[in-house]
């Protein structure tokens, strides 16, 4: 009786929670005193100073109390940098009002530009909003007067570039870790060059990793070394707002998949049903690829090669999109070799299917899910002897196997006040 009693007033004071909702202030005229706005950014903003930046409206924490659903998505630009879209959706009584703003950010712009640019440019597409507030009655317009430059307009086309658009990066990590009885090195290399334009996508990139680790056991010393690389390279020619063609180039190695040394070279094509500059918002495309292929293999493998000439046919179509009421993506894949240039390989192929999705259902509730399977048919670099037990533990050998799977699943659930202008950094992480 007790833990009915217990359970019944536990659910009534959940009820009462979800029930109370507090009002936006107000004046005699009607008008509120200013914006409840709701930041829907994700990890591109600081929210922390966005706050301390713009504290004279009220950051709600739920979407469907706000007046102002600001949805910020972003996509990379040709020079590693980002370009940011911003939309303001007005909700209720300012729902017939939306905006959509931009913001670029370079790839040599330090994180303290970057948010300060960012948070400028939320600040401004609020303003026609807060106009509908008292506090647009205290709205200040304020416009810089720069000296007329001496030097000429060259026009938004002509752009002096001593570097021709090229980017390059590169990145080296090491570490070394151990204990009494065990000891490890790693050392990872990451190099990249890229060239964009509004007509050409030009760009290769290299990874190098090596491993080595050693384990003081009772039978005694047990060594590992893992090594993979790529080198990834592509050449793609615009061909209007839904085409696009090219080729792919990829080389690699591998001692966990049995592999020396694998080059292919892949004509590509791909069409975006949605035009590409909708991508940062809404993505549909469909990219059909033919590999050239040459494997040398470090064993011979089960199907009793050391080297192989093959080719292979890989279609995807995938799709990302964002929104108001959350995010969702799904990719299908279909990969089939075709032959040898012996035989036909039409037997050997591999098909997967993955989905992401991440949906507000109600007020301060939101799920999430994904979900992956593939069925695997084309493991041709297995080497013919099964590796040891103690290379299969340490991860350095790949099992046989038709079929991989992944499932996830979560929720989140809110409540409680809904304002959040309060910045409290103490016993952070700092940064």
């Amino acid at each position: 009786m007790n833990r009915t009693l217990l359970f019944s007033s536990l659910m009534l004071l959940i009820a009462l929670l979800m029930a109370v909702q507090p009002a936006h202030a107000q004046n005699g005229n009607g008008r509120p005193e200013t914006l409840s706005v709701f930041l829907d950014c994700g990890r591109s903003c600081d929210f922390d100073y966005v706050r301390r930046t713009i504290p004279y409206v009220d950051w709600v924490r739920e979407r469907l109390e706000s007046d102002v659903h600001v949805l910020v998505t972003s996509r990379e630009s040709g020079s590693g940098g980002r370009v940011y879209e911003l939309q303001f959706l007005g909700l209720e009584d300012l729902q017939d009002m939306t905006d959509t703003h931009g913001f670029t950010s370079a790839s040599t712009d330090m994180d303290a530009e970057r948010r300060e640019g960012l948070t400028a440019a939320i600040a401004t597409g609020l303003v026609r909003f807060l106009l509908t507030t008292e506090m647009g009655r205290d709205i200040q317009v304020s416009v810089p007067v720069s000296a007329q430059s001496e030097a000429p307009d060259l026009g938004p086309d002509v752009i002096d570039d001593p570097w021709d658009y090229w980017v390059f990066n590169i990145r080296v990590n090491g570490d070394i870790e151990g204990e009494e009885n065990e000891r490890q090195y790693r050392i990872d290399t990451r190099v990249s060059a890229d060239r964009v334009t509004e007509e050409w996508k030009i760009g290769i990139s290299g990874r190098m990793n090596y491993r080595e680790s050693e384990f003081d056991l009772s039978s005694g010393t047990v060594r590992s070394t893992r090594r993979d690389g790529n080198v990834f390279g592509q050449v793609v020619k615009s061909i209007g707002p839904h085409w696009s063609a090219g080729f792919t180039t990829y080389t690699n190695t591998s001692s966990q998949r049995n592999t020396d040394l694998s080059m292919s070279i892949s004509p590509t094509v791909e069409y975006a049903f949605f035009p590409y500059s909708q991508t940062s918002t809404r993505d549909l495309r469909a990219r059909y690829e033919l590999n050239f292929r040459r494997n040398t293999y470090e064993e011979r493998t089960v199907y009793n090669e050391t080297e192989q000439v093959l080719v292979q046919n890989q279609l995807m179509i995938f799709t990302n999109f964002r929104q108001p009421w959350g995010s969702a993506g799904a990719r299908f894949t279909v990969e089939s070799y075709i032959t040898d240039f012996e035989q036909s390989l039409f037997d050997l192929y591999n098909v997967g299917i993955r989905g992401d999705m991440n949906v507000r259902i109600a007020r301060g509730l939101s799920v999430n899910f994904n979900a992956e399977i593939s069925s695997v048919n084309d493991q041709i670099w297995l080497p013919a002897e099964e590796s040891g037990d103690e290379e299969i533990l340490l991860g350095n050998a790949a099992l046989p196997t038709t079929f991989d799977y992944e499932v996830g699943f979560g929720f989140s659930y809110r409540f409680g006040s809904l304002y959040n202008n309060v910045v409290n950094p103490r016993f952070g992480w700092g940064g």
